[in-house]
């Protein structure tokens, strides 16, 4: 394994972990407003949820051309 491998792994995971703190932050707006809060929370908790799927989709995307310029 080299090193730009490994580092390319560890980006690819983090970029996944952010969205489980995201998620959870879905979930815990999602029951504030079922428990009589804002909308407000559910939709700053989608927003932030969104924004963190963004980096794992412009990883993908990257990975797939960079695979098809290497063929």
């Amino acid at each position: 394994m080299t090193e730009r491998t490994a580092f390319h792994r560890w980006e690819r995971a983090l970029d996944w972990a952010g969205l489980v703190p995201a998620g959870l932050l879905l979930l815990v707006g999602l029951r504030e407003y079922r428990d009589g809060g804002s909308v407000g929370w559910p939709l700053t908790a989608a927003l932030v949820f969104l924004a963190s799927l963004w980096p794992v989709y412009r990883g993908m995307s990257r990975r797939r051309s960079g695979a098809r310029r290497e063929s």
